[in-house]
């Protein structure tokens, strides 16, 4: 099964806004070479977190640590 990251970075953002960690974010953005995932906060604050060689749920992993 080919894994879509961007889908899976789309529906992790609207998941985190759920959450008291993600309360403050503005959005979750998957980098053009899928390599990064950037953490955009209402603040104007950006965090990069690398997700180059990670499996959808390895993603999600990453992400999630970075922002709790």
């Amino acid at each position: 099964m080919e894994e879509n990251k961007k889908d899976i970075v789309g529906r992790l953002s609207i998941l985190m806004k759920a959450t008291r960690a993600g309360y403050d974010m503005d959005k979750l953005v998957l980098s053009e070479d899928s390599g990064e995932v950037i953490v955009r906060y209402v603040s104007g604050y950006e965090k990069r977190v690398n997700v180059e060689c990670d499996s959808g749920a390895a993603l999600i992993l990453d992400v999630v640590n970075a922002m709790i």
